[in-house]
């Protein structure tokens, strides 16, 4: 209707723009058109100066171990060794551990956990300690009169000569509990909780003899054979 008005009856445009007054639409800004909003607040970036890095691990002392048996590798994964070698464990890989040799060609490879045995006793301070001594032994010991119940002892285990067993005494009976190892070397009785080292886990558990189920009181009284 508007056009047909405009159109036939042009001298009458004052009345159509008072009757259908001009409206134009708000340009719409082009895409790549930023509109800014004063009321929002640049971002502040900070930057610290000075060399920023993650604290590096506590290393753990290398430990000197031997191989007991001739081992000849099966596949590029393995390590051969000779009865004798001296090897550095790096870490445990199940049945395995990750060795790497000392002398000669220093390669490095897997070998079954129980070709290779400890030299360098770093536990021989701690009057708990007996090394290498088997499970009849450590009943032995501590059944002796000497003792009573609460006495202890920490063996080097018999199926894997990188972990260690617990033996105490307890209502005059001997249990045993095995002590692991993690990959990254940590000891524990419980995968719930693990230590740095194996002096940590047995004040540990001197402390709270509940987490055990026995208590561990005094070291074995009878004189050791390290």
């Amino acid at each position: 209707m508007e056009g047909c008005c405009r159109t036939c009856m042009p001298c009458c445009s004052r009345l159509w723009n008072w009757i259908w007054p001009d409206f134009r639409y708000p340009s719409v800004p082009n895409s790549n058109h930023v509109i800014a909003n004063p009321a929002a607040q640049a971002a502040e970036i900070r930057t610290v100066s000075g060399d920023i890095r993650a604290p590096s691990p506590k290393k753990r002392p290398v430990q000197l171990y031997a191989a007991l048996f001739d081992f000849e590798a099966r596949s590029d994964h393995e390590l051969s060794v000779k009865e004798g070698d001296k090897l550095s464990v790096i870490e445990k890989r199940g049945e395995y551990v990750l060795a790497k040799k000392l002398t000669g060609s220093l390669e490095s490879g897997l070998i079954p956990a129980n070709y290779v045995a400890l030299l360098q006793d770093e536990f021989a301070k701690h009057k708990w300690y007996y090394g290498n001594i088997n499970r009849v032994k450590a009943e032995k010991l501590l059944l002796a009169s000497q003792n009573k119940d609460g006495s202890f002892l920490v063996r080097i285990s018999e199926s894997h000569s990188d972990e260690y067993t617990i033996s105490v005494r307890s209502e005059g009976k001997v249990f045993h509990f095995r002590i692991q190892r993690s990959a990254i070397g940590a000891y524990f009785v419980s995968d719930k909780i693990s230590f740095a080292t194996l002096g940590e886990l047995i004040a540990y558990y001197q402390k709270n003899p509940r987490s055990l189920g026995v208590i561990l009181d005094e070291p074995c009284a009878q004189q050791r054979s390290l």
